[in-house]
């Protein structure tokens, strides 16, 4: 009896065993490291005419998960520098920028595909004198992708970022050019 029990126990495991293996392999072959993309950028940041700073020229880099043709997170980091609007030297700022985005992509047989943006995050200014606030923002935006090679894309857009803790907006202008690991998109 107990032999039954074990050569059916066996058995049972065997084929959970082997539907487990056989579904993870499935999944391995749709989720790998072409959904990955790094993305460095250039672009011009436009403040609010209330805070009184120079617009400045940004560079950043993303890191991004594209979870299918339409839909990708991107999280974002750049750093420049500013002066305040009058010009002192005691006025410049350092400044540091993240947030994450999603992106949503139409038109995704194409080559040229608009897309939508909507991101939330925080920019840190830093002055002269050492002194430093923090806001939080929210980003909406709109672009155009061209898809170069599956590998290689090129995006610009525009954003408004409105910021939670003094109430202003600010707007961003950038160009990205984006790099899928792996064999990139399917």
């Amino acid at each position: 009896m107990n032999k039954r029990i074990l050569n059916g126990s066996i058995l049972n495991c065997t084929f959970a065993l082997t539907a487990l293996i056989s579904s993870a392999n499935s999944f391995a072959e749709e989720v790998n490291t072409s959904i990955i993309e790094f993305s460095p950028n250039v672009g011009y940041y436009q403040f609010d005419g209330g805070r009184e700073i120079d617009d400045a020229p940004f560079i950043g880099m993303g890191l991004g998960l594209f979870f299918s043709r339409s839909f990708a997170a991107i999280l974002n980091y750049s750093r420049f520098d500013t002066e305040l609007a009058d010009g002192s030297s005691a006025g410049d700022i350092d400044i540091q920028k993240y947030h994450i985005d999603a992106l949503y992509f139409f038109n995704t047989e194409q080559k040229w595909r608009p897309y939508a943006s909507l991101g939330y995050g925080q920019i840190d200014f830093k002055d002269s004198i050492q002194q430093e606030a923090n806001e939080t923002n929210l980003s909406v935006g709109l672009g155009l992708s061209f898809q170069m090679t599956p590998k290689w894309s090129i995006r610009g857009d525009a954003r408004n970022f409105h910021s939670f803790d003094e109430s202003v907006n600010d707007q961003t202008f950038m160009l990205t050019l984006g790099y899928r690991v792996g064999e990139g998109e399917r």
